[in-house]
């Protein structure tokens, strides 16, 4: 019973100082990893950013959704990196070699961090399905109503403001330093339809905004407001022209804000849908895919006139089928003018024949490669949750190879193992949607190739394999030169 208790307290010793190892790296590996990946994605859409005075609560938005939607992908390469460190951090110590010798093998050791990263992968698995669909549907219509808010109102000298619909600004220069004024001022107002017969001048103005920032008042000091018009009793057009020493004009920013789109008009996107739903337009789609390929025959057969029955034969001048009767005597009633008639009238059928058989090609074509796309969605699902799994498979042997911790080895192992399963997973998504393969073996290319590794290195740990000492390679060099050289003493 001492013995049983014994181990029993060793092996919750060792699951306090493997968990104690893994989770606190694993958070800060996601937080580093979350933030790089958001930094990337957020940079690209840097130019829908500049000059539209979005303010901190879009902002903040905008990187919060983003980092939702990124989790997916921050989640496989924070356990690789997170259980690659663990491990390594854990050997450079020599606390795997001490547990080792106290009789617990490599197995139990990583069962603890094993648990961990079967939590992860079902986490990921329900964030996957449930939050990352919400998370999508917000930040890309967000996204979309930031790209389409104008930028902020800004003159700059000499060049017409355009923004502003019906209104066309001119301000010829600018006050330097904290002197707001504006001089050389123009307005051309379309609001009319009349084309430039509006025209407003100005020698000086100040420009600002008012109810937080939903108008803009222009007061203006000496200027001229012109007008040009058909009058009513006669086609002459008559010019007027009203001048002002001081005048105020206001104007609407409100086609300057940012409008709020209706979400709904992104929910037939794949990333907006769960499991459940991606299988259903798929399937949906397969059933349209068979509509347009099976009654194709039936189309077809209205538009061939010999192939279905041989003993009635057609005159080129009847739209009917005429009566049963001998092959010869027809053909030796038929006069050049009917055989030229009936070559037209062949061509016109191939043509209309070829039209149907192409279009309905183009739409299976199009539907096919649709119902992978979303089987191929559905299958990530699950593919990019097991991720998880397979490089805690990969990172906790070969953490426990390498022996080394902190950033340097382990940082660079796991970008280069993440480049490889996420070039695979891009080219098997890509096979999949063209066909090349089928959609299972398209999504979980990735994942396998990681097992295959994963396992590999599990066995090399278990033989304290010494795969990453340099020395060992320096030895078998030496070995092979002194191989060689004797081969060639000999000869």
């Amino acid at each position: 019973m001492r013995t049983i208790s014994g181990i029993m307290l060793r092996f919750t010793k060792v699951d306090k100082l493997v968990s104690k190892a893994f989770y606190g790296i694993f958070l800060l590996s996601y937080a580093v990893v979350l933030f790089i990946l958001l930094t990337f994605v957020m940079s690209q859409y840097f130019e829908d950013f500049v000059g539209k005075d979005l303010g901190w609560k879009v902002f903040a938005q905008l990187f919060f959704y983003f980092g939702l939607v990124l989790t997916p992908q921050a989640l496989p390469l924070a356990v690789l990196l997170a259980s690659l460190m663990a491990f390594g951090n854990l050997g450079e110590h020599f606390e795997i070699t001490a547990v080792k010798a106290a009789g617990i093998p490599l197995t139990r050791l990583m069962l603890p961090m094993g648990f961990y990263a079967v939590l992860i992968t079902v986490g990921a698995f329900l964030f996957n399905n449930h939050f990352a669909p919400y998370a999508n549907l917000k930040a890309y219509s967000l996204m979309y109503d930031v790209r389409q808010k104008k930028p902020a109102l800004e003159f700059k000298e000499g060049g017409f403001y355009t923004d502003l619909p019906d209104y066309r600004i001119r301000i010829e220069r600018k006050g330097r330093g904290a002197d707001s004024t504006v001089y050389g001022v123009m307005i051309y107002d379309h609001t009319k339809q009349r084309g430039n017969t509006d025209l407003i001048l100005a020698d000086t103005g100040k420009i600002y905004t008012i109810m937080d920032n939903n108008y803009l008042v222009m007061e203006l000091w000496n200027g001229n407001k012109f007008s040009e018009y058909i009058g009513q009793n006669t086609d002459r057009k008559e010019f007027v022209r009203d001048r002002f020493q001081q005048a105020k004009f206001v104007f609407s920013l409100s086609a300057l804000g940012m409008q709020k789109t209706d979400e709904e008009l992104f929910l037939s996107h794949k990333i907006m849908k769960n499991v459940s739903e991606l299988g259903i337009v798929a399937d949906s789609l397969k059933r349209e895919v068979q509509r347009y390929q099976t009654p194709l025959y039936q189309d077809l057969k209205p538009y061939y006139d010999y192939q279905f029955n041989v003993d009635r034969v057609k005159h080129p001048a009847d739209d009917k089928d005429s009566v049963s009767v001998d092959f010869m005597q027809w053909k030796d009633s038929v006069t050049a003018a009917d055989i030229t008639l009936l070559f037209e009238r062949a061509q016109t059928k191939t043509r209309n024949v070829e039209s149907l058989a192409t279009i309905a090609k183009d739409r299976v074509t199009y539907y096919d490669k649709e119902e992978r796309s979303f089987r191929l969605e559905q299958h990530q699902r699950f593919t990019m949750s097991v991720a998880c799994l397979m490089m805690f498979l990969i990172g906790a042997p070969l953490g426990a190879i390498i022996k080394r911790g902190g950033l340097g080895v382990p940082v660079l192992v796991s970008i280069i193992f993440f480049i490889v399963f996420y070039v695979i997973n891009i080219s098997g998504g890509h096979y999949a949607k063209e066909g090349v393969t089928s959609v299972a073996t398209g999504a979980w290319i990735s994942d396998a190739v990681l097992l295959v590794f994963g396992l590999w290195f599990f066995r090399q740990a278990q033989k304290d394999s010494r795969l990453f000492d340099t020395d060992v390679y320096i030895i078998w060099l030496s070995r092979l030169k002194a191989r060689l050289s004797g081969k060639n003493s000999l000869e």
